[in-house]
């Protein structure tokens, strides 16, 4: 099989790829998919995916079609997520319709802790840069479907200080070796986060040496699926401030608040 369907709408690779969730995607040039591709890296897998009329195929992975089904939450439906938002709120109504591509991806846990502790006072090209740097020089070089790639870096292999000089991590080396040394310690257990309630996770999570607020909001929505967490950074507030007198109605959104940001945080950036 050279290639298969893995999800047939609201799914736009480019939209996704800047969307500020993931940080290994690279979009690449594939005579299968005239409409764009991008070799995506998520933990210690990658993948080929293409754009095509009607939705997104993965290239010559037949064995890990759930895998990447799963990655692109195939099973929720975005467009009655598009169709929940009030007809009176016009501003939303046209950021999800300019966005309307974009999905929530089921990432990698670890990853996704590690990238967004990186991603502090920080922005997306640099936070790319570091994170390219960091599987370079710590993770596993693998063969894969599309070319050399190296895995995204163990607990193990972060835990020495010394070894994330150079990175381009700056005072957040010392975030990301806490963390490593703990989870390989046993201190933080990564498994029984997923299993925890929204809440208490954001507790949790707020709780570990260099996670605040908004870093515990981006892991609970791109690491633990919890569509109902809203990320604010100076995007939204912008957004809020100038949409909503300052006061967003999260209310509204009970369960699918985080999707609602990520519309509303693409349609601002693609603002001209």
């Amino acid at each position: 099989m050279e290639k298969c369907l893995l999800i047939s709408n609201h799914c736009n690779l480019r939209q996704i790829a800047e969307s500020g969730q993931c940080f290994r995607w690279k979009a690449t040039d594939h005579p299968s998919f005239p409409s764009g591709a991008y070799i995506v890296c998520d933990g210690a897998d990658q993948a080929l995916l293409g754009q095509v009329d009607g939705g997104v195929e993965l290239w010559r992975e037949d064995n890990k079609l759930n895998r990447w089904r799963h990655y692109l939450d195939a099973g929720t439906d975005y467009g009655a997520i598009i169709r929940s938002i009030p007809a009176e709120d016009h501003y939303l109504r046209a950021a999800a319709e300019s966005a309307a591509g974009l999905r929530i991806l089921n990432a990698d846990l670890w990853e996704i802790m590690v990238s967004f502790i990186i991603s502090q006072n920080n922005n997306i090209p640099r936070i790319k840069k570091t994170i390219a740097a960091m599987c370079k020089k710590l993770g596993e070089a693998r063969e894969g479907v599309y070319g050399t790639y190296h895995t995204f870096p163990t607990p193990a292999a972060l835990v020495n200080l010394q070894a994330l000089q150079g990175l381009g991590l700056g005072y957040r080396d010392k975030y990301i070796a806490r963390l490593a040394q703990n989870v390989c310690y046993g201190k933080i257990d990564l498994a029984a986060i997923q299993q925890m309630p929204t809440e208490a996770a954001h507790t949790y999570l707020k709780s570990i040496f260099g996670i605040g607020e908004k870093v515990s909001n981006c892991i609970l929505l791109f690491g633990l699926g919890r569509k109902e967490a809203f990320p604010v950074d100076t995007w939204i507030k912008k957004i809020i401030a100038r949409e909503y007198a300052g006061k967003f109605p999260v209310e509204l959104y009970p369960q699918t608040a985080g999707v609602i940001q990520q519309y509303m945080f693409y349609a601002e950036r693609s603002r001209k």
